[in-house]
């Protein structure tokens, strides 16, 4: 059961678009926080606990990008050992589709799924 796997260079390209945009979000970010940095800090404790709630939410919204920057690490790794589109746990081919949807994805939906269960 033969898999056709785009050509590399689209692999490559797909990945460094990703990588550009996980790049640009946590720019966004870091630009958010030092805005939130140079504020007076004077404020009603309300105020406060709800600046302390959307911190907490973009410090976790941070580490999903990051997260993701390794994932990409990991799939340009992949791609350069030649390894790309193959399952990291079960050796399967990762169908093309998930390729297209998650250029950084290193798992088949199945191995994906008992990965996230375990975490």
């Amino acid at each position: 059961m033969s898999q056709q796997h785009e050509p590399r260079e689209d692999h490559a390209a797909r990945l460094r678009q990703l990588e550009v945009e996980v790049s640009e979000a946590l720019e966004r970010l870091n630009l958010a926080a030092d805005g939130d940095e140079r504020s007076d800090g004077h404020h009603h404790p309300a105020e406060a606990a709800t600046d302390a709630d959307r911190r907490e939410r973009e410090l976790r919204e941070q580490l999903r990008w990051r997260e993701r920057e390794e994932r990409i690490r990991v799939a340009r790794a992949a791609l350069e050992a030649g390894t790309y589109g193959i399952c990291a746990d079960c050796g399967s081919a990762i169908p093309e589709g998930r390729l297209r949807a998650l250029p950084d994805a290193i798992r088949c939906v199945s191995c994906q799924t008992a990965f996230d269960r375990r975490r």
